[in-house]
């Protein structure tokens, strides 16, 4: 579950953040436990979960929600929210992924708040060549000297920023990269496949896999074993995972045996 609430009140962007975060990740929110973690009413709380199902994030029961799974969707998060969620570790990740891309290389960086920091780190490149369908990474890069910049066009999805559909998709078929930034709302590990919170950015992640000679899995310690609705991209297609801290232990033998590996920027093996 959550950590025990520290003594700091939340804000109401923070709050529905950290509900919808469980949600996500446990299936279901109860109303008087979520209120003793973020030390916040229980009407509080209620409020906070009508607005979530007015945005058709939530389903509510008695004492507490659940995701609205009638749309067949799981939570989707606003970005501005998801930057703040586990931002230092984050941080440090996309510098060392970042650290991966050579001057010269030829990329396709994803859509995802991780992902967007890695286009932060790059600005400094030189001869770099950068493909996104994310629009937050392209605002970033658009002044990068050392950059050359192409965007893939398709439709708008305003609260992961990204652009897709068959446009985007044929776009991305049509180049070849080196390397790929991959993001993901959470790591299955057991079935050996990545979880999504839209199902319109499947197709053009799976587009870019398919063109990229290496795929650099970019994840906080906590996706790893987050069972989605949406688990329609291959474990199989990553070559490498960097990420904050040692994952759990019966994810190592999965990405031993699928030759995956692990960069654990706080471990001291690393």
């Amino acid at each position: 579950m959550l950590n025990r609430h520290d003594g700091r009140k939340t804000d109401g962007l923070e709050r529905r953040q950290r509900i919808c975060e469980q949600l996500l990740e446990y299936g279901y929110v109860d109303v008087g436990e979520i209120a003793k973690q973020l030390g916040a009413d229980p009407a509080t709380i209620r409020r906070d979960l009508q607005k979530l199902e007015a945005e058709g994030a939530a389903r509510r029961v008695h004492g507490g929600a659940y995701p609205d799974s009638e749309r067949q969707e799981v939570v989707e998060i606003e970005f501005s929210l998801r930057m703040n969620f586990h931002a230092d570790a984050k941080r440090r990740i996309a510098s060392r992924a970042a650290a991966l891309v050579k001057n010269g290389d030829t990329l396709f960086l994803d859509g995802g708040t991780t992902a967007f920091m890695v286009a932060e780190e790059l600005v400094n490149h030189k001869g770099l060549a950068v493909a996104t369908n994310s629009m937050a990474a392209a605002d970033v890069l658009r002044t990068a000297r050392g950059v050359t910049l192409f965007v893939v066009g398709g439709r708008y999805l305003r609260r992961t920023r990204t652009l897709t559909g068959p446009f985007a998709e044929e776009a991305v078929r049509s180049l070849r990269f080196r390397k790929m930034i991959l993001a993901t709302a959470g790591i299955d590990y057991k079935n050996q496949a990545l979880t999504q919170s839209a199902l319109e950015e499947v197709p053009i992640k799976r587009a870019a896999i398919s063109q990229s000679e290496q795929v650099i899995l970019v994840a906080d310690r906590s996706k790893f074993g987050k069972p989605s609705l949406i688990s329609m991209i291959p474990l199989t297609g990553v070559h490498k995972i960097v990420t904050d801290a040692p994952p759990p232990d019966d994810a190592l033998p999965v990405l031993n045996a699928l030759n995956i590996e692990l960069i654990t920027i706080d471990s001291p093996q690393s």
